[in-house]
């Protein structure tokens, strides 16, 4: 873990746009095969409903309000289309945070526990977890299958990878105009963004997750997203 923290400390606070996205793709672009292997798609009557990060061989991240829908979900991994392929693991358990707040989404993070392990490939891997956060400004990656519009555009089949960029608190609750939780992280880049379906899905720089989509404002306004940090505690107490 030492070793981890002390390459996060040069990468997580980079802001440069070679690690992550060409900017000029307004609404993202098509990630390569296995190009995100710890990439879950969480299913409801073969629909995807939300995103997911995989944590080990028994546990799954996502956001805790994927899980108070009265969803009946199933994990699927190592796919990047949502008509084809991957693996299915369905659903034992799941958590939710103790301080989840619904209203404003603080705390907002879940844990779904498989019945059977999952299986590694080079389409299936765990993501590294960062409890270090960005600097204002730097540009993070956002991966999933959300829709393309928040005006009901029907959800990409391939998994769609975008730029987005970290910006302060302030700024942030000056853009919303309203106060933002001290548990969540803010992202803004214009007309492009997590959407619908997208909830859950990690956000990461170099493939480490420091968030979970939270709020998604479908690049209208800022999305925040729950710290790795506020709930690292809790999801190492877990599994």
């Amino acid at each position: 873990m030492s070793y981890i923290s002390t390459v996060l400390l040069v990468v997580a606070f980079s802001s440069n746009p070679a690690d992550a996205i060409d900017k000029r793709i307004v609404n993202g672009t098509t990630a390569a095969d296995g190009q995100y292997p710890y990439q879950a798609s969480l299913r409801s009557n073969n629909r995807h409903v939300c995103g997911g990060s995989i944590l080990n061989n028994r546990w799954v991240l996502t956001s805790a309000v994927c899980l108070t829908e009265g969803y009946q979900l199933v994990v699927v991994v190592g796919t990047n289309t949502l008509n084809a392929g991957g693996d299915t693991y369905l659903v034992a358990t799941y958590n939710l945070h103790p301080l989840y707040k619904i209203a404003d989404r603080r705390y907002n993070a879940g844990l779904i526990n498989t019945t059977t392990p999952i299986i590694y490939s080079s389409k299936v891997k765990p993501v590294v977890l960062t409890t270090l956060l960005p600097i204002d400004g730097a540009v993070a990656v956002v991966t999933g299958w959300g829709y393309r519009d928040d005006y009901g555009q029907l959800s990409r089949n391939d998994l769609i990878a975008l730029n987005t960029t970290v910006i302060s608190q302030t700024a942030c609750q000056s853009q919303l105009k309203r106060n933002v939780s001290s548990t969540h992280i803010c992202t803004f880049w214009s007309q492009t963004g997590p959407c619908i379906y997208d909830d859950g899905t990690p956000i990461t720089i170099c493939g480490m997750q420091f968030g979970i989509v939270s709020v998604r404002n479908c690049g209208i306004n800022p999305d925040l997203h729950t710290k790795i940090s506020s709930v690292y505690s809790w999801i190492v107490s877990m599994i």
